[in-house]
C-alpha cells in the first residue's frame, strides 16, 4: 500500500482500498462496511492502482500481474520481466 500514500485520500476510504486490493473483499462488500457506494471504492483503487504503476516505472500499456509458480520457476519468470525491460530499453533492477 505504499503507492496509496502517495495519493490525497482520507484514512477511510484508505481503509476500504486496503480491504479489496490487500485483503481480498469484493469492492461492493467494503463500500456497504464503510457506507460508501462502490463506484466511489472502485474510483479509489483506480488511483491507487495507477500510482503504484508509475511508482514502478512502468511503461504505458504495460501490465502488472502476479503469479503463483513453484519455486523452481520463480527466477525463470523474473528473468522474463527482466529480458521485457532490456528489450524496451528499460534499466532493469
Amino acid at each position: 500500500m505504499e503507492a496509496a500514500a502517495s495519493t490525497r485520500m482520507t484514512q477511510h476510504v484508505l481503509d476500504g482500498a486496503r480491504m479489496v486490493l490487500v485483503d481480498g473483499m469484493k469492492a461492493v462488500d467494503a463500500a456497504k462496511l464503510l457506507d460508501m457506494t462502490p463506484q466511489q471504492l472502485q474510483g479509489a483503487i483506480k488511483r491507487i492502482k495507477a500510482a503504484h504503476k508509475a511508482g514502478q516505472g512502468t511503461p504505458e500499456g504495460w501490465e502488472c500481474v502476479t503469479v503463483c509458480v513453484p519455486p523452481e520457476l520463480v527466477e525463470t519468470v523474473r528473468e522474463v520481466g527482466r529480458k521485457a525491460k532490456r528489450d524496451a530499453g528499460l534499466s532493469v533492477d
